[in-house]
């Protein structure tokens, strides 16, 4: 049985040139969903991948209350390597723990300010398949925070649930709605109470009280994301038990580790 009180957090950030437009504001919503968790009851340990062209680990299975958010941007985008890279690895970690010592809640967080352009070893549809996977076979909880996009479709296409995925205004005010959205939906979800994102979230994260064109995107997201999950693409290849196995580096369209 695993560990009902501790919960495992992945965190991917952007840290591509377009962020320097909101790197402060980030830093501190990110540090601020953190330190809030940190005064939550039970276990929480953070892993942080944060990528531009290359990916990196910052962080590994550190306790919340030593974790310190950094982003200095530069280079592209590499959403797709950043994503496959880090849910193998964070799930290879966790397989080779004592299923006692295995933290019964999952989340992986993803935010970006764009659109993948420069990924060279994972694709969109290895990707689609591992994050499913990861939900069916494991329960994992996967949430796409994204600006300049509809991340609601965006979140989609790669396999995020539309509840869990949320568009937000690439600035100041919208960077801080999507730190309390994400707060609360992250504390929810370690009481084992998950709620998806609320529509007066949604709202607030573009900014769109005042707006009738973001107000009819917000609203528009929140009617998608009452629908139904979506399901794995028959046409797209699949992932050999990503919990435990490694992807092959070096080849975009391979998804069998044993290539």
């Amino acid at each position: 049985m695993t560990d009902p009180n501790y919960t495992a957090l992945l965190l991917i950030v952007d840290r591509s040139g377009s962020m320097e437009f909101i790197r402060h504001s980030m830093v501190e919503a990110l540090q601020g969903i953190l330190t809030d968790q940190s005064k939550e009851p039970g276990r929480l340990t953070v892993d942080v991948y944060s990528f531009n062209d290359t990916v990196t680990r910052d962080f590994h299975l550190r306790d919340v209350a030593d974790v310190v958010v950094q982003i200095e941007p530069n280079g592209n985008t590499a959403l797709f390597d950043a994503i496959g890279r880090g849910v193998t690895e964070f799930g290879r970690v966790l397989a080779d723990m004592a299923e006692e010592e295995r933290p019964d809640t999952v989340q992986v967080i993803v935010v970006t300010d764009g659109m993948e352009n420069s990924s060279t070893d994972w694709t969109r549809a290895a990707v689609r398949d591992l994050v499913i996977m990861q939900k069916k076979e494991y329960q994992w909880d996967f949430v796409f925070l994204g600006a300049n996009q509809d991340a609601v479709m965006t979140g989609e296409g790669l396999g995020f649930d539309r509840g869990s995925s949320m568009s937000f205004d690439p600035s100041a005010k919208g960077v801080d709605s999507l730190r309390y959205a994400q707060g609360r939906y992250t504390s929810d979800l370690r009481r084992k109470q998950k709620r998806v994102f609320m529509m007066e979230e949604r709202l607030a994260a573009l900014e769109a009280e005042n707006d009738a064109l973001r107000r009819q995107q917000a609203e528009s997201q929140a009617r998608a994301a009452e629908e139904l999950p979506i399901a794995p693409d028959s046409t797209s290849a699949t992932e050999t038990n990503p919990d435990t196995r490694p992807r092959p580096e070096g080849d975009a369209d391979a998804t069998d580790p044993s290539n």
